[in-house]
């Protein structure tokens, strides 16, 4: 789980009604005792023959699982939260990820409100009263209809139900940011609707909900596993799904390019489907790269998806990559430009664009490597070179102002600047500067 950082602020804590009841009591002894007992009655031979032992024994461990969190939920009013539940323990305010929220402690479980302390927002059980209650439950669901077929619509609300409480815990772990436990969740309320005995319709959205944040928790593998199993039974959201699998795919296999290569005819077929997806495209344009092929095929495809999504710079840096990938470095540079209109702080398209000037500097001098030192265009060549490499000095200036803890930048304007160093007194200045922040970020 991500560290959840702690800040108080109590005048945002103090804003929270007040009730005079006591909270709900929870006696987590009682229903250890409860558990202990069906324990016992399924040791017990006669007993474990029984479908009403095995009945009795899932809603003992359903109660268990849902002791502490039963009237809580996304988005209620605090009022009624607290009616329910009574007041907390302790008030103070946390940070989750990058927003403020409220944290009610009630010992073994914390609520987390909005920070203007309206509605909930997640709760977390830190003290669970029996870890594996929603293991046992499904088993003892599935052992009552094993026992007595009859109670079939009985098993089929309780697996219901299990797969309700599966798919809430994963909202709560997704809240948190533990997306680990929540893709471990979202893959369990699945399992449980393919269970035969429990009469349930596939459930394909949360196996989807799985793949996506496995790849978020960096578990690459699974989520494509768990993805291809929802396309196996048709959700696709929109084609969400193939986007998420490439990066996936990516994420596991980008230096294996014969496991790459098997996405390959899975984005063409889900171009078809979704044209317009420019998500997909740049997917598409990104795995050419990759592959080490020629993304020509892309350059009629991502103009109409820019035509029809001017809007979108992800589409504007897929088609500067591919002029860069086919050395077309000055349409390169107006499609880098066009993205840094709509997001001019993104410093990864400042280098991108700098990266693009460099190798047409690069191409060129090698090109007048390659000439006679009597050629008559020789000197135009060079002095073309010099340029280009010139031209990339204002974009990694610009990167190196948005992040100027960047060595590599630093590097690079320092190298830069000493190759064009004869073209202008100004890089020779430039040169000394880089040259001496670079040695002091190095500690040289």
């Amino acid at each position: 789980m991500k560290q959840t950082f702690l800040t108080i602020a109590a005048a945002l804590v103090m804003c929270l009604p007040s009730f005079a009841q006591e909270p709900v009591q929870v006696n987590p002894e009682a229903i250890q005792k409860k558990i202990a007992k069906s324990d016992a009655d399924i040791a017990n031979e006669k007993k474990a023959l029984k479908a009403s032992t095995w009945m009795k024994r899932a809603e003992v461990m359903l109660e268990a699982e849902t002791a502490y969190t039963d009237q809580i939920f996304e988005q209620a009013p605090i009022n009624l939260l607290l009616m329910k539940i009574g007041n907390p323990a302790t008030q103070e305010m946390v940070a989750i990820g990058n927003d403020q929220y409220i944290k009610l402690g009630y010992g073994a479980y914390d609520v987390y409100v909005d920070a203007m302390g309206q509605m909930v927002m997640g709760w977390d059980v830190v003290q669970p009263i029996y870890p594996e209650a929603i293991d046992k439950a499904v088993e003892a669901y599935s052992k009552s209809y094993e026992l007595n077929p009859k109670l079939a619509k009985k098993v089929n609300a309780g697996f219901m139900n299990i797969n309700n409480i599966l798919r809430k815990n994963a909202n709560s772990k997704f809240f948190m940011q533990d997306y680990a436990a929540a893709t471990d969740y979202y893959q369990r309320a699945y399992e449980v609707s393919i269970i035969p005995e429990a009469g349930l319709p596939v459930d394909s959205i949360s196996i989807f909900n799985s793949g996506y944040l496995a790849h978020f928790a960096g578990q690459y593998e699974r989520s494509i596993e768990n993805l291809k199993i929802a396309e196996s039974l048709g959700y696709y959201a929109d084609g969400t799904l193939y986007n998420v699998l490439y990066n996936s795919y990516r994420g596991a296999y980008l230096d294996n390019k014969e496991k790459m290569s098997e996405v390959k005819g899975v984005l063409e077929a889900a171009l078809v489907q979704f044209p317009g997806n420019s998500d997909l495209i740049s997917c598409m344009t990104d795995l050419y790269l990759v592959l080490g092929e020629s993304p020509e095929p892309m350059i009629d495809l991502l103009k109409n998806a820019i035509a029809a999504d001017p809007q979108n710079p992800q589409l504007q840096i897929g088609l500067g990559a591919v002029y860069a990938e086919l050395k077309m470095y000055d349409d390169a540079v107006v499609m880098f430009d066009n993205a840094l209109a709509v997001d001019p702080t993104n410093i990864n398209l400042y280098l991108n664009k700098a990266y693009t000037y460099t190798r047409k500097g690069d191409d060129l001098g090698q090109e007048a490597n390659q000439m006679s030192w009597n050629d008559e265009n020789l000197a135009s060549v060079r002095k073309a070179s010099m340029e280009a490499y010139a031209a990339s000095i204002e974009p990694f200036e610009k990167a190196h102002e948005l992040n100027p803890e960047d060595v590599n930048t630093v590097e690079f304007l320092k190298s830069i600047c000493f190759q064009v160093r004869n073209e202008k007194p100004e890089y020779m200045d430039k040169y000394n500067h880089y040259n001496e922040l670079f040695k002091q970020m190095k500690g040289m």
